[in-house]
């Protein structure tokens, strides 16, 4: 797992939410995911905790409830346990509850699994593992108008949204302003900028007073320290969600199913680049695609003690699995500032040259303008580029 340097690098020094407000956020998320286990279990404990039995035993009972409804028996028989051990007055439907969830598990009931809406942040953690790094976090307040976030500042937080809601927009190179959409209670933001320390690429403006939790990549940090597994398993999710906004705003990607991009998102894998690192070569395997996702890379190639260079941004695709993304033999890559790349498995991207007619053309076509590319900037340097077959 690839992990931005800068993050295990910072001191430790978060501010953390007391028992009260880890209480409330616990609550508040579970309004929002009411069929989330990790956020349900947790939520018990901390009612048991402050002797409010009767509120931990309804909680469970009506997780139990869900879950059987969703087909999950497992899932329930575990709730069902924690009423038991809570001394639930609804005795007669819990037995009923636990005889219809072990019918279940047997199989001598076929139940398809339903579907509940997670909250994908914590859904690698385990339950104590995302207690505490909730714990880390800090409850803010926001007046209506105010923004969260500021296009192009470069900070070290990123957000959920608790109570309220958000407008996400930013400004042109010619001023204007653009409305890009809104964001609800139960969405996070900023991850992104603050993981990898990049610039903010919009404004988040409160679009009514609204309550947020702010995380530090400070809390990234002590997650990683306290529970390598548990850091890496957040990181992952945050690099799932990298590619799932390329996936979305990349112009090969358009019309593809939102199963694919689930698929793509799952398998591949974020690669992060200082400005001067080198690009490829032995280090990186040869079967697989490349996307920049952010930043730029200069390509160079050396002809009789001469040198052709050329450019790669945003959205640039290159490597060895395919002729089309094939670059000039003997290129050097390396990262012209800052640099994010999506390393896309090999099958992933056969299967999308196989079955979606879009892709493939968007490649073909890439193909060609990185061909004319190589050739205006050989016929300016006067350097001899031999075509790779």
């Amino acid at each position: 797992m690839w992990l931005p340097n800068r993050i295990i690098s910072v001191k430790m020094d978060a501010m953390a939410l007391n028992d009260d407000e880890l209480l409330r956020v616990y609550c508040d998320l579970h309004k929002v995911f009411p069929e989330d286990v990790h956020i349900s279990r947790p939520l018990i404990h901390l009612f048991q905790q402050r002797g409010n039995d009767r509120h931990a035993g309804d909680l469970a009972l009506a997780m139990a409830r869900r879950m059987l409804a969703l087909g999950w028996g497992q899932d329930a028989i575990g709730f069902l346990e924690l009423c038991r051990n809570l001394d639930h007055p609804q005795q007669d439907e819990i037995q009923a509850l636990s005889t219809l969830a072990s019918i279940t598990v047997n199989g001598s009931i076929r139940m398809e699994p339903g579907e509940a809406q997670v909250f994908t942040l914590i859904e690698q953690l385990s339950d104590q593992e995302a207690l505490e790094f909730f714990r880390l976090a800090h409850l803010k307040h926001v007046a209506e108008g105010d923004d969260v976030v500021v296009q192009g500042s470069v900070e070290h937080s990123f957000f959920l949204i608790l109570e309220g809601e958000m407008r996400v927009h930013m400004a042109t190179d010619n001023h204007a302003r653009v409305q890009l959409g809104s964001l609800g209670v139960g969405q996070f933001f900023g991850e992104f900028a603050c993981i990898y320390g990049l610039p903010r690429s919009a404004t988040v403006t409160a679009a009514q007073p609204s309550l947020v939790l702010e995380f530090s990549d400070l809390a990234i940090t002590q997650l990683m320290q306290r529970s390598p597994m548990a850091g890496e398993g957040l990181m992952r999710t945050i690099q799932m969600r990298v590619v799932q906004s390329m996936s979305r705003s990349h112009p090969a990607l358009e019309g593809i199913p939102e199963t694919d991009r689930r698929w793509l998102a799952e398998e591949s894998i974020i690669l992060e680049f200082k400005q001067g690192d080198t690009i490829g070569g032995d280090k990186q395997p040869g079967d697989v695609c490349y996307v920049i996702v952010h930043g730029s890379v200069q390509a160079c190639v050396t002809r009789d003690g001469d040198t052709l260079s050329a450019y790669l941004g945003v959205g640039d695709m290159f490597g060895e699995i395919s002729a089309y993304l094939r670059l000039p033999p003997h290129t050097q890559l390396h990262a012209e500032d800052h640099c994010l790349i999506c390393q896309v498995p090999k099958d992933i991207f056969n299967s999308f040259m196989n079955a979606y007619g879009g892709f493939e053309a968007w490649v073909k076509q890439h193909a060609i303008n990185r061909i004319q590319q190589w050739k205006k900037a050989a016929d300016e340097s006067g350097v001899h580029i031999v075509k790779r077959h």
